[in-house]
């Protein structure tokens, strides 16, 4: 528990940067979830929460900056949260409907250009706060 704590602190803060908005929402807004999956799982080796992909995606999606800039971070947040529910939601109706032996089926060359389509995509939205660290 203390490595994962340990661990996600810093990606946590990264990721809200990321999407959109400060870096002290990701740890305030990952607690419950973080918590209830530990307790719904019950399991040290399984891990939920936010990637850079899904940072990314939403904040182009939902047009993070512009949105910021028209109606605040405060409905930005809301924005998001309303997001990551309806996907949540997508994402358990897919796999009842038996989704994942579909992408299964997905040739190897489509899955890896995807791949490096979000690789280079994450590098894209990281790269300028890398080179501003220097």
């Amino acid at each position: 528990g203390a490595k994962l704590a340990a661990t996600s602190v810093p990606q946590l803060i990264a990721y809200a940067e990321t999407v959109g908005y400060a870096g002290y929402r990701g740890l305030t807004t990952a607690g419950a979830p973080l918590l209830a999956w530990g307790v719904a799982t019950g399991s040290p080796w399984m891990n939920a929460g936010v990637t850079s992909l899904t940072a990314v995606m939403a904040k182009v999606d939902l047009g993070g900056e512009a949105y910021v800039a028209k109606y605040g971070e405060d409905e930005y947040v809301n924005l998001v949260s309303a997001y990551s529910l309806y996907i949540g939601i997508a994402s358990i109706v897919m796999a009842s409907f038996g989704f994942g032996t579909l992408a299964q089926k997905v040739p190897g060359a489509v899955k890896t250009g995807f791949k490096w389509g979000c690789e280079l995509g994450v590098l894209a939205s990281a790269l300028p706060n890398g080179i501003y660290a220097f």
